[in-house]
């Protein structure tokens, strides 16, 4: 485990985890926005002409991901990269409460041409062992309720569906539900 801990806005945020830690072949490293040209290269894991696809069951778009690391002191933004040092991924840690031991992981996405490759498996895996050395006992998701692909992952996960929300969720494109997850560690 690595000794560096991102701490989110310089105060130590729980859970602590490591800025750069394992996740199958790749690595999760922590983005706090500070390395420009590492921001940029996450963000170009999906090109502008893929974005539209790659974040429509998002409720926002995370980018350009430096306002979106910044909208939220409290958000933990890891990417996922390659052994190349390429950025191919990236999520983020959102809602933790460590009085119930609990996060929610969201905000992740998978380079297009890196979708099926077991990517998401291997930054899910990575994520779910350092959170539960962190002391972290349940994570969360939401998806959208049509977002079939999202909800297959996140079951192949192991993940169980909770439930899904009453209240209609607002798109940038229209209206629907979320979908609600959990996973405990």
């Amino acid at each position: 485990m690595n000794s560096e801990a991102s701490s989110g806005a310089g105060a130590a945020a729980w859970p602590v985890l490591p800025d750069r830690f394992p996740a199958g072949d790749y690595e999760l490293q922590f983005i706090d926005g500070s390395d420009p040209q590492f921001v940029a290269a996450v963000e170009a894991t999906v090109a502008p002409e893929e974005r539209a696809e790659t974040f429509h069951y998002f409720t926002r778009l995370p980018l350009p991901l430096g306002p979106f690391i910044a909208a939220d002191a409290t958000r933990r933004v890891y990417a996922l990269v390659g052994k190349n040092s390429s950025p191919v991924g990236c999520t983020s840690l959102y809602d933790c409460s460590e009085a119930r031991r609990r996060v929610t992981l969201g905000f992740t996405w998978i380079s297009p041409n890196r979708r099926g490759s077991g990517a998401n498996a291997a930054l899910k895996r990575g994520m779910f062992d350092e959170l539960s050395d962190a002391g972290v006992r349940e994570v969360w998701f939401r998806a959208d309720v049509l977002n079939a692909a999202s909800r297959r992952s996140l079951e192949k996960a192991g993940a169980q569906f909770s439930h899904i929300e009453a209240a209609p969720r607002v798109y940038p494109d229209r209206v629907s539900a979320s979908v609600y997850y959990f996973k405990r560690l």
